[in-house]
This record gives structure tokens, C-alpha cells and sequence, in this order.
């Protein structure tokens, strides 16, 4: 088991064993706190990138994600077949995509199914509904 993977294990572990109102704090006391936990998100979220789904297309996701430090933001970069992501604000998103830091952790690691999230209201969506089924779409998500 690769370093990655053991600790997108152990955050598993903690989105599951931790109340949703505690697991920030949580993740806030692990070596590297929110950002180190967000940059494994989302690194994940880029090796899930199935290229064959997206033949051709491309799309910008912009991720505004609330926290107790402040928005933490974060972008997904689907262009030519390959998928790359990177901190901060993309001066022009497809769709920007809200969401609350312990509801962002139970999304990526795919205990919170992204439809649910929007449909009841832990994910709110500006810009491009169209593209907002593309995540679905786009990238597989094994059961971890």
C-alpha cells in the first residue's frame, strides 16, 4: 500500500468514525491539517479521471470549500484528455461548486454521493448545470 493510500485509508476512517459537526477539528489535528486533507481530495479525485468519458471535452470546477480558516478553494482542469487540479481561484470556471469542509471530506472520499449532496442541499452549484453532472460522469469512484 502506497503512503497515499494508507492515508486516504486513515481519512476514511476518520470520516466515518467522527460526527460531521467534529470531523474539521478533527482533520485540523492531523500533520498538515485541512489543506494537507484537501490536496489528498482532490489528488484522488485527479486519478479517478477516466479520460475514455471525457474524449474531447473540457471543463473547468472551481471548489469553494467553507471552513472555520476561511474558504478553501481549489480547482479541477479537464482539457485534451487529461485532468490536473491546483489551489486558488481559476479566473474562469464552468461551474463553481459550494461546499462545507466536513461535507467536501464525505464526498471525496465517497461516503456523500454528489447528486445527494446537491439534492439536499450540502452542495450548492453556480454556472453550468450541464457541467455539473460531468464530475459523475467524468471520473470513477471506486468503493473504498
Amino acid at each position: 500500500m502506497s503512503v497515499q493510500q494508507e492515508q486516504v485509508t486513515e481519512l476514511v476512517e476518520l470520516v466515518e468514525s467522527t460526527p460531521p459537526k467534529e470531523l474539521e477539528a478533527a482533520v485540523a489535528q492531523r500533520e498538515g491539517g485541512l489543506d494537507a486533507a484537501l490536496t489528498l481530495i482532490f489528488d484522488l479525485l485527479v486519478s479517478e479521471f477516466n479520460p475514455d468519458k471525457a474524449k474531447g471535452q473540457k471543463g473547468v470546477f472551481q471548489f469553494d470549500i467553507a471552513s472555520a480558516d476561511g474558504k478553501k478553494l481549489h480547482y479541477v482542469h479537464v482539457e485534451n484528455d487529461t485532468c490536473r487540479t491546483d489551489k486558488g481561484l481559476h479566473e474562469n470556471p464552468d461551474i463553481t461548486i459550494g461546499i462545507k469542509f466536513p461535507d467536501m471530506m464525505a464526498m471525496g472520499v465517497g461516503k456523500l454521493p454528489g447528486a445527494k449532496a446537491f439534492l439536499t442541499g450540502k452542495l450548492k452549484l453556480r454556472g453550468s448545470p450541464f457541467m455539473g453532472t460531468k464530475l459523475g460522469e467524468w471520473f470513477d469512484h471506486p468503493e473504498i
